[in-house]
């Protein structure tokens, strides 16, 4: 009995001595607490935090059309978005396995099924008869939809106009392009511009003006003249398909 007293005694006497003078302000928790979390900046892990992890993916990813889609969107879609942020800004992030979405034709369809109003730069679908139904990553690599997963190349789905392209025969044809434009479409001279990354619908208006003779310059008109239907809409669709974050 005597023994209970003691540490009974010794409890309290704990509880007065090292008791935090802000817990119970304002509830079961310390109130001081309330500033310390709110002084904390969420550092949330970006694209570049899997890099290391993931080299392949992350390669191909970063030199492709859909590197303006960061690894999150998809793979967050299916599991706790809460694991790619942390309280401090200091905190390393280590690269760390990310969930694998299980159906890609479920996920795809939410940027690229065919909408009105979509805007045209976003590939777009007919959901029904696009595929087969099958998956999505049956055909397209992920991370650079533009090419197979074994690295071959895809034509893009059509947009308004512009008809099927062959990305193979329009990287061919790119080479006559590399003199002014540079070999991946960012130029070195600054008078001349990149195309890298630009909208196919503008490139094939704009080398079917030079063909046709609306827009004057005497060397476009004479490579645009000597290019087929198929040819611009080749090249075009190359060139649209490069990333926009392409060097040289």
């Amino acid at each position: 009995m005597t023994l209970l007293v003691i540490l009974a005694v010794i409890f309290v006497g704990g509880k007065i001595i090292f008791h935090p003078k802000s817990f119970g302000a304002y509830g079961h928790y310390l109130a001081a607490s309330v500033g310390e979390i709110a002084a904390l900046h969420p550092a949330y892990r970006n694209s570049d935090s899997f890099s290391a992890g993931y080299p392949k993916e992350y390669e191909t990813w970063s030199t492709g059309i859909h590197n303006v889609v960061k690894c999150q969107v998809c793979h967050v879609a299916v599991a706790d978005s809460l694991s790619t942020a942390s309280l401090s800004a200091e905190t390393a992030h280590p690269a760390a396995a990310l969930p694998m979405p299980g159906d890609s034709r479920k996920l795809c369809v939410k940027c690229h099924e065919r909408i009105a109003g979509r805007p045209d730069f976003m590939r777009q679908i007919e959901v029904t008869s696009h595929g087969g139904g099958g998956q999505c990553t049956a055909c397209h690599n992920p991370h650079s939809p533009l090419f197979s997963s074994a690295g071959e190349p895809i034509a893009p789905a059509a947009s308004a106009g512009a008809g099927t392209a062959d990305i193979a025969a329009g990287k061919k044809l790119s080479a006559t392009c590399a003199g002014c434009h540079g070999p991946v479409g960012v130029s070195a001279i600054p008078s001349f511009p990149n195309l890298a990354c630009q909208k196919q619908p503008y490139l094939i208006g704009a080398l079917g003006d030079y063909q046709s003779g609306k827009r004057a310059n005497p060397v476009m008109g004479g490579i645009a003249k000597g290019m087929s239907s198929a040819d611009i809409q080749n090249v075009a669709a190359y060139f649209a398909g490069l990333s926009c974050g392409q060097k040289l």
